[in-house]
């Protein structure tokens, strides 16, 4: 049980390690997000225009992107550490110990649920912004009538704007332009990093193995090609050891 528990943790670490890139670029969408929406609001005006759409849609767009880059990229690597571990474990069936791979972890071996649990992470907060905001629906929404939100709420709403603003910023501008739409429903957004990490690391891993098998059958071809061509014979350079060329 010990070692299963050990195995289990590995494979969660380097999963947290993964989603680390990605979900610095949400953090980052969230607050870029905030700062541009927010600019020349007044303390009780925080109305829905057309400008902070397109600013929530870029920040969204940008931030996706990015996660399907490092999703790929990442797929790719694994894919790689796969064919190390496969090698590996063929080898040990031949011989007492196998090749020894010092770059090889089993832990980031391709398995194709790893995308999906590595953008769960990052969906976590997604979810817990949509927890707190709709908890405390009501007194956020005070401060469109002049109410103030207190040092505790304040910094929690800050907190949860940094980490998901992204996520959490649209339904808190509806909800000032008199939209009642539930800060739960923002929760729906978590599907977001969960399905561009999964999907783009699949991509990446088939892409990197694609690759590879092009790779490999032009070496085939070029040596086969090479193996067709007639062997020149060396007659040492000596005079009469050459056959003579025929006019």
């Amino acid at each position: 049980m010990k070692k299963v528990l050990k195995k289990i943790g590995r494979h969660a670490w380097e999963l947290f390690k993964a989603c680390i890139p990605a979900a610095l670029m949400y953090f980052c969408a969230g607050t870029v997000l905030w700062m541009l929406t927010m600019k020349g609001d007044s303390a009780t005006d925080y109305t829905w225009d057309n400008t902070k759409l397109i600013w929530t849609i870029v920040c969204i767009v940008v931030a996706g992107a990015y996660n399907g880059l490092i999703g790929f990229a990442q797929g790719g690597t694994a894919y790689e550490m796969l064919v190390s571990g496969n090698m590996k474990r063929m080898s040990a069936a031949d011989f007492e110990g196998g090749y020894k791979i010092s770059s090889h972890k089993e832990a980031k071996e391709y398995r194709p649920w790893k995308g999906f649990v590595s953008g769960a992470y990052i969906a976590l907060f997604t979810i817990a912004a949509g927890i707190v905001f709709g908890v405390n629906g009501a007194r956020i929404d005070g401060v469109f009538g002049g109410d103030t939100w207190g040092t505790g709420l304040g910094v929690t709403v800050i907190v949860f704007l940094l980490l998901s603003g992204w996520s959490v910023l649209p339904f808190f501008y509806l909800h000032g332009s008199g939209f009642t739409v539930s800060y739960y429903v923002s929760i729906v957004f978590a599907l977001l990093p969960i399905i561009i990490s999964g999907v783009f690391y699949i991509i990446g891993a088939y892409a990197k193995r694609n690759k590879t098998i092009r790779a490999q059958e032009m070496a085939d071809r070029a040596a086969a090609a090479q193996e067709a061509k007639p062997k020149k014979i060396n007659y040492g350079g000596l005079p009469g050891t050459k056959p003579k060329k025929r006019k």
